[in-house]
């Protein structure tokens, strides 16, 4: 009898620790993800349409698919805010046919090939809406920063221009989608509005201004 008793109480005991185990266990899921407590990181390669705005797009009546962008953020969880640097790379080329033109008291016949390339690099900043890890997360972004830029016309195969480095601002908001909820891997999209300084009086142009929309993925990691 006392046997079966002892075994009883043992059998109880165990059981007890059983269930604290199960509880610490369904305790520790609860916890929030290493997204929520910590600062991480996240990668963004995106590309897309850019359109030239300003006085840059009435020289440059062409919109560009070449137009590219990788950024690097860290994410502060607690304050829906990241900061971050990107670099980009956008190009445009508008071909003008055949057409005569007057220089210095003389007519030139010439294929005016006009083109512009610039490599800006930027410092971010966003403010994020909803959780860290909402499936579904719109932002809003501001950034600083500079770009070597160069704006060559060709006269045939006489070129005119000017390159340099020119001060960079931008503005945009846009959304990225997790694939899944606490995932790594997710969708991105959005619009920037961005102004640059660059004069060529000889082309009437006072910026080099540009609406880009671009789509492209992110990783996420701690």
């Amino acid at each position: 009898m006392k046997r079966i008793m002892c075994l009883a109480i043992a059998l109880a005991f165990a059981g007890e620790l059983f269930a604290q185990q199960v509880i610490e266990r369904r305790e520790l899921f609860k916890r929030p993800s290493p997204y929520e407590r910590y600062t991480t990181y996240r990668v963004s390669v995106t590309g897309g349409l850019g359109m030239p705005a300003g006085t840059f797009g009435t020289y440059m009546d062409k919109t560009t698919l070449r137009n590219y962008n990788i950024a690097l953020d860290f994410v502060f969880p607690k304050t829906n805010v990241s900061a971050g640097v990107s670099i980009g790379s956008q190009y445009f080329q508008n071909r003008i046919g055949r057409q005569l033109y007057s220089s210095d008291n003389q007519d030139v016949s010439a294929v005016q090939t006009r083109t512009f390339s610039a490599i800006p690099v930027i410092l971010t900043g966003s403010y994020h809406v909803g959780n860290v890890n909402a499936l579904i997360r719109p932002y809003v972004q501001v950034g600083v920063g500079g770009a070597f830029a160069e704006l060559i016309n060709y006269w045939g195969t006489i070129p005119t221009g000017d390159n340099g480095f020119r001060f960079v601002a931008q503005a945009g908001a846009g959304v990225r989608v997790l694939f899944k909820k606490q995932g790594k891997l997710g969708l991105e999209a959005g619009a920037t509005y961005q102004h640059m300084p660059f004069e060529f009086a000889n082309e009437g142009i006072k910026d080099a201004s540009t609406l880009n929309a671009r789509v492209g993925f992110f990783y996420r990691w701690w």
